[in-house]
Parts: structure tokens; sequence; C-alpha cells
């Protein structure tokens, strides 16, 4: 029997040694990067890159990006410029951005590629961060090609600029397409992409790109970028003391408190990212607690004038003034008004609510009359201010349905009801 096995496990080993390794992958891997790169967003690039890359065939970095608030790119930067896959940077769709850092990572790729119609430049600063990242981008080669500077200023892509972009390439499918059966190099020796499959589509015989995997941030990191966007934490940030003072207002600890606390976190969060300026935030604060000070009053004047301005200037200089990452007057304009439009209307209706009524409770409902809806002896059901409630009498007072009652106290939702005739 051994004598039998043998020769079939040495044919076995010498036909695996003679036999090619290949260096193929398995898998179409695409990296969606969007928004200003912080941290968290630089390390799941850097993460998914690694993890991917032993069984992919090609990985595209899809990059929507208008600024870098992490010097942690450079480490990104290595990761892109020596993958251990082969892989290409994309700058789409067509209305994507690649500014700051963005540039960077396009610039270093093995392939660099665009979609047409978006806007690369901008290329300064790097990062906004207490450490400048020296720029690798040849803008020599691109101001001689295209005539602008790309440190400060931003190029509409239509054609290839070398140096910048190899090709421009419309959408996800048409970089598969193009890239299928060219070779790159990767960690020194050149591969062959392979990455469409031929298929029978009705007798034709075409082609499809392989299995495809899509990776992007998980729920909580998306979240939390909401507010990288200057408009958007600004936005948050005056929401969550809008809704704090709203629920102060209307006396109780509920679902607007929990809003509130969201909101102040999200905008927290943003604060503690983007490059703000402080004195432009105080000035947004200092607007919001003027509308504070004329709505305690119970009147919108002066000080409501004041804090409009203030939050409009606050609003609209909250960040640097910057190519990259700016608020608009439009957007600070928009956010003031809807801050006014609810301090105006919504939190007055809020406090009329609250004050029209002689107390919170349900004490004020002590002498009311009513009338027995069934027998109350000794539990039964009213009727008061037009409201049905459970009501007990605590002797027998012979109510029946139909009776005149008074309320002489009220337990919890119960009401102490006593017979008219005995007041």
């Amino acid at each position: 029997m051994l004598r039998r096995v043998l020769p079939l496990l040495l044919t076995a080993f010498l036909l695996g040694a003679s036999a090619p390794a290949s260096a193929e992958g398995d898998f179409i891997d695409i990296i969606k990067l969007s928004g200003p790169l912080d941290e968290r967003a630089v390390d799941f690039a850097i993460e998914t890159i690694q993890e991917v890359a032993p069984t992919s065939e090609l990985i595209i970095l899809q990059l929507d990006s208008q600024a870098t608030l992490t010097t942690k790119l450079e480490l990104l930067i290595d990761v892109v410029a020596e993958p251990a896959a082969p892989l290409a940077v994309w700058v789409g769709p067509e209305t994507a951005v690649a500014y700051g850092g963005a540039v960077e990572l396009l610039a270093v790729a093995p392939v660099r590629l665009a979609a047409p119609g978006v806007k690369i430049g901008a290329a300064e600063p790097v990062a906004f961060a207490d450490v400048g990242i020296i720029s690798s981008v040849d803008r020599a080669a691109i101001l001689a090609a295209t005539a602008v500077d790309v440190a400060t200023g931003r190029i509409s892509i239509l054609e290839p600029i070398p140096g910048l972009v190899d090709e421009v390439l419309p959408a996800l499918n048409s970089v598969v397409q193009a890239l299928d059966g060219r070779t790159v190099t990767v960690g020194g020796e050149e591969r062959t992409l392979v990455v469409t499959e031929p298929f029978d589509d009705g007798g034709e015989i075409r082609r499809r790109p392989i299995e495809t995997r899509f990776h992007e941030p998980g729920f909580v990191d998306r979240a939390l970028r909401l507010s990288l966007s200057p408009a958007v934490a600004y936005l948050f940030l005056l929401v969550g003391l809008v809704v704090a003072a709203f629920e102060f207002y209307a006396a109780g600890v509920g679902v607007a408190a929990a809003v509130s606390v969201l909101a102040l976190g999200l905008g927290g969060y943003g604060l503690s990212e983007l490059p703000v300026n402080w004195w432009g935030v105080l000035l947004g604060l200092a607007g919001f607690g003027l509308y504070l000070y004329d709505f305690q009053r119970q009147q919108m004047r002066i000080a409501s004038v004041a804090g409009t301005l203030a939050l409009i200037f606050g609003g609209r200089y909250f960040v640097p003034e910057s190519p990259q990452l700016s608020m608009t007057w439009l957007s600070a304009i928009t956010i003031t008004l809807g801050i006014a439009a609810f301090f105006l209307f919504g939190m007055t209706t809020v406090v009329r609510a609250r004050f029209s009524t002689p107390t919170i409770g349900r004490d004020h409902l002590i002498g009311r009359r009513g009338r027995a809806e069934t027998a109350v002896s000794p539990e039964g059901v009213v009727v008061v201010d037009g409201a049905r409630w459970r009501a007990n009498s605590a002797r027998v007072s012979g109510i029946e349905a139909g009776d005149e009652v008074v309320v002489a106290a009220v337990s919890g939702f119960v009401l102490d009801v006593d017979p008219v005739e005995e007041q």
C-alpha cells in the first residue's frame, strides 16, 4: 500500500513545484474617502489598504476631499506611494475635489486618475495641523502644462496633466475597463492586471469586472465626520444650545434633551478637529446669549438685532478664510435665520403654553366640577374639563352615573371626588 502511495505523493509534489505561483488577487477593492481627511479617515484608509492587499487584484482609492486635518497623512502617503498591491487613486465623481493633502495622495499614486470636471489644486496648506508636511508635488511641471499655480489655484480637469493626472475617466466602471491588462510594478516586480472576466451574454462573449468589494468608514465615523464641514459644525453647535434652552423652558427632561446632547457632541467634535477661529465661535455664542436676553424679557428688540449680526459674522468667520475650508455668507445667513425663526415662533409658543395654566401638575383640578361617567362606589370614571379620569370616593358617597361631582384631591392619575350636594 505504501509503495503505491509514495509515487503518487512524489508526482503531486513535483507538479506543484513546477507550477508557476500566481500573484493575482481575487478582488477589486474600492475604498471611498470623502470629506476632510481627519485622523479617523486616514487610519481607516491605511488599515483597509493593508487588510485587503493580500487578496486584491486592484485597489482603487476613490477620493473627494477639500482639506486635511492631521499630519498622519504622511503615513497614508507612504502606503499609497509603495502599496503591497496594485493601487490607483481616482478623484471622482465629476463633482469631487482634491485640495490640500488630497493633491499629495494623487501625485504619489502609482496610477493617477480623475473624472472630467473635478477640481484639483489649493495644495497649500497640505494639512491644517501643528506640524507642516513637505509637499512632493511637481508644481513646476504642472504650472508649465496648465499655467496654473496648483499651490493656490485650482484646475478643472478636462484632460491628462503631466505630474498630476495620467488619464481622465468618467466612472469607476471605465476605470476598471481601462486598467484591465495593464502592466504595473508592485514591490519591484511587474504585474499584469486581470480585473475583468469573460461571460456568456446570450451567445456573445463579453467581459465584466471581477468580484468587487466596497469599503467606507462605519456608521459612527460617518456620523462624526458630518461635523467636519464648517457650516454643519456651526449648525450643530447652535442647534444643541437652542434645543437645550427649549428643554429648559419646556420644563422637563425628554427627547429634546437627548437631541441637545447629540447635537452638542457632534458640534464639539467639529470644534476639536477643524482649524476654527475662536473669536468667531465666541461671537456666535454672544449672539445666542443676546437672543436669550431679549427672549427672557419677552421682547425681540435691539439685543436681538445685535445677536443676529453676531451670529452671521461669527458663522461667516467660523474657520479661517481659505479655498479649502470656509463658510459662505449664504450658509451663515441661512443658519442664523433658522435660529431666529425658532426663537420667534417655536420658543414663544412653548413659553405661552407653559405659563397659560396655573400649575405644571394636576393640583389645579382641585375644586373643579365634573360629572360621573360611571358609578363611583368607591371607584369609577368621571369627566372633568372634558377629560376622562379614574376616580375614587374615600367613603360610600352614593355617586351614580350622571351625578355632578367635585374634585377634592389628586393622587397621581386618580381624582378623589365627592358629590356636589355635600360641599
